[in-house]
């Protein structure tokens, strides 16, 4: 388990259902586990507590699902070691819910032949980029269909449009 950096928290704090609107709970800190599959937060509402955490794990599709809440913790550390048991490497991811729509990878081609510029995200130099722009994607709350096929090809640009600034205004 690691400490996660204020920027990749910011990203991956996009998955959840208000976002960043934690309220008054501000988050102070937030871990993951070295596999990447699980996230614990833990928040401090006011300057001296209650504390409370949160705990997201990734789904089969790679989407960050909330798995575990708690609140009424005196301190960091309480709250850290009540989140250290769900922090474990390895794990499956979990499942998809009934009636929820299993995502395509935003990389998995089937097929189609993608347009230039989403050719430069497999560049070297872009890979920041296409992980950056793989988790927005994971982070939209309910993508179109045709998203993935959209941003792969000629719509790039529309989809690019929309993640950036229509789902996180």
């Amino acid at each position: 388990m690691r400490e996660l950096p204020q920027w990749e928290f910011d990203i991956y704090a996009l998955s959840l259902p208000r976002g960043h609107g934690f309220g008054d709970r501000e988050p102070t800190a937030a871990w993951i586990t070295d596999d990447g599959g699980t996230c614990g937060i833990v928040t401090i509402d006011g300057e001296d507590g209650p504390f409370s955490f949160l705990v997201m794990r990734r789904r089969v599709d790679s989407v960050w699902v909330t798995t575990a809440e708690a609140d009424g913790f005196r301190s960091l550390r309480e709250a850290r070691l009540a989140i250290e048991p769900m922090m474990i490497e390895g794990q499956a991811p979990e499942p998809m819910k009934p009636g929820v729509i299993m995502r395509p990878g935003l990389f998995d081609l089937q097929g189609r032949e993608p347009s230039d510029v989403f050719n430069v995200l497999a560049r070297p130099s872009h890979h920041p980029a296409a992980w950056a722009l793989n988790q927005l994607y994971l982070a939209l709350p309910r993508p179109d269909r045709n998203w993935v096929s959209d941003c792969q090809t000629v719509n790039f640009h529309t989809r690019i449009w929309e993640v950036a600034c229509c789902r996180f205004l």
